[in-house]
């Protein structure tokens, strides 16, 4: 099956495309993914966002010949409810709203390695065919990684989806990074491509690379997290199962901080929503410090990423658990992970000169 052909009218930087977002259920023909051999005046569109967590889907009609597409119908399926994606789409499908208008095509986000339109995913014991449905659904199935859609939809935020960490000139045309924890970590490049006069994204699996901590305690988690699973890698410490590895983690702290904590039988056992809502309200300190140590190790590797292709037209943090932290987020530790202030100089300076923003539009997936 040929590969989806990425609609010219991207443009270079953050804030220029006069989109109508999807909270408004509108949508700009050049924030999409357009296939050439749809033609459609009328054609529906299945979009969806398959996370470990949540499986995302919604129908759209656009016209190709138009500026716009408008949503039909939405729905959030957990994916703890469903034991396979097919079910998932069988459910969608059999909506009254999407039984009236049949899609001619899908284009579906994976949380997971895409291979020959085919994702055993990474979180969630699903793998996706995009194939298999095409054959049995009769419409064209196209299949990406959930972070590479994260990276079309950067180019079509509004000003309003961004928080900016680090004041710096975004250079037209310059590589750009996005990554974020979530049900896991994502992560992606985006590079110009002059033939397309668009950003091409690059997907990658670099966040189940050996976790590289900064200082004692990091290398302390490390260690803690090599005893219990035989390696630490970054993921296992940056996303939401991360943030309790963290909070379990700080409560063995040293004798003189934790003596009421000692014993591993007296270990206090938090999901990450308690973990998160203690940190904003300031009850917990622990939970304080776990966000703040897990927002360091995504700062840092954020800014690793940033240093590989000199990311000077931007760092971008998205995911699911980000925007829901902000106030944490913007107390600073994510931002000094990011800027390596005890590296050498000349690479601090780099990352200094990088924007850094953290997308609060969480849909920047199915845009």
């Amino acid at each position: 099956m040929s590969r989806p052909i990425l609609s010219s009218q991207f443009h270079q930087g953050p804030y220029r495309t006069p989109n109508a977002c999807l909270r408004r259920n509108t949508v700009s023909r050049r924030s999409a993914v357009v296939r050439a051999d749809i033609k459609a005046a009328d054609a529906v569109v299945i979009v969806g966002d398959i996370g470990g967590t949540n499986a995302r889907l919604s129908a759209w009609r656009t016209d190709l010949g138009s500026t716009a597409a408008t949503q039909i119908f939405a729905k959030v399926y957990p994916t703890s409810e469903y034991s396979t994606f097919e079910t998932v789409v069988n459910a969608f499908l059999s909506e009254p709203s999407v039984r009236a208008t049949p899609p001619q095509a899908a284009a579906l986000a994976i949380a997971g390695a895409v291979d020959d339109n085919r994702c055993n995913m990474t979180n969630v014991n699903w793998i996706v065919d995009g194939d298999g449905l095409q054959a049995k659904h009769g419409f064209r199935v196209a299949l990406l990684n959930d972070f590479e859609a994260v990276g079309y939809g950067i180019p079509a935020l509004e000003p309003e989806d961004l928080v900016t960490l680090n004041q710096a000139p975004v250079v037209p045309k310059a590589p750009k990074i996005v990554m974020g924890p979530g049900t896991g970590l994502g992560a992606a490049q985006l590079m110009w491509d002059s033939g397309i006069r668009a950003y091409k994204v690059w997907p990658g699996e670099g966040s189940h690379a050996t976790f590289a901590p900064r200082g004692w305690k990091q290398k302390a988690l490390s260690r803690y997290v090599t005893n219990m699973r035989g390696h630490c890698e970054i993921e296992q410490v940056a996303c939401g199962s991360g943030l309790e590895l963290i909070y379990e983690f700080l409560q063995t702290d040293e004798a003189a901080n934790r003596p009421d904590l000692l014993a591993r039988s007296k270990l206090k056992m938090k999901k990450a929503a308690e973990i998160s809502a203690a940190a904003l309200e300031g009850s917990d300190p622990i939970a304080v410090e776990a966000v703040d140590m897990m927002y360091a190790i995504v700062g840092a590797e954020a800014g690793a990423m940033a240093l590989r292709c000199l990311a000077k037209g931007g760092a971008y943090i998205a995911g699911g658990i980000t925007p829901k932290l902000l106030p944490r987020v913007q107390a600073g530790a994510l931002l000094e992970g990011f800027l390596m202030r005890k590296g050498r100089a000349p690479f601090h300076k780099i990352l200094a000169e990088t924007p850094l923003f953290v997308i609060t539009n969480e849909q920047v997936g199915q845009i």
